[in-house]
């Protein structure tokens, strides 16, 4: 994620968690050493998601020719673990595999840095997401009652071990 980025996510955020307590403090987060913020781009001329990804430290870009961000995923880095703290992709986006792409970068830059394990909280409604983390071999190890902002629903926990 670039500093320019920061506006863009935080809208995103606000328009897909609009009952949020607390949003994300995106400039504090990259200055962090243990933060880990990989953003996706497309490209308004063409009207198509790039695929073709570019990995350079802990920035992961489609190629294209604008600066407009179909998704992001934000992390902490916690010893040897990496917790999942954001992950978004605009509505417009999703069921294009952008979320798909953004956590395959997530996880090629954990094995990268060796990390053993990730983890994460999921709604308990949301199973497009649910989904997405057991395709790539996350399992349910918990949840949180009453998690969420409302009160009312349920996170669940998932990992992924990176050492098996």
């Amino acid at each position: 994620m670039r500093i320019s980025d920061q506006g863009t996510c935080l809208n995103i955020q606000k328009l897909t968690f609009p009952d949020a307590q607390v949003y994300t403090d995106f400039a504090k987060e990259l200055r962090k050493n243990h933060s880990i913020y990989l953003v996706t781009y497309f490209d308004l001329c063409s009207s198509q998601v790039a695929v073709k990804i570019k990995s350079s430290g802990y920035l992961c870009e489609c190629s294209t020719n604008a600066n407009n961000i179909s998704g992001f995923i934000g992390s902490w880095r916690v010893a040897d673990q990496i917790q999942i703290i954001d992950f978004i992709v605009t509505p417009e986006f999703r069921k294009l595999r952008i979320g798909w792409l953004l956590l395959a970068s997530l996880i090629k830059e954990a094995e990268l840095i060796e990390s053993k394990l990730i983890t994460l909280e999921v709604r308990a409604s949301n199973n497009p997401a649910i989904n997405l983390y057991k395709n790539f071999g996350f399992k349910i190890c918990g949840s949180r009652k009453n998690y969420y902002s409302n009160k009312s629903e349920d996170a669940i926990l998932m990992n992924l071990d990176l050492t098996s």
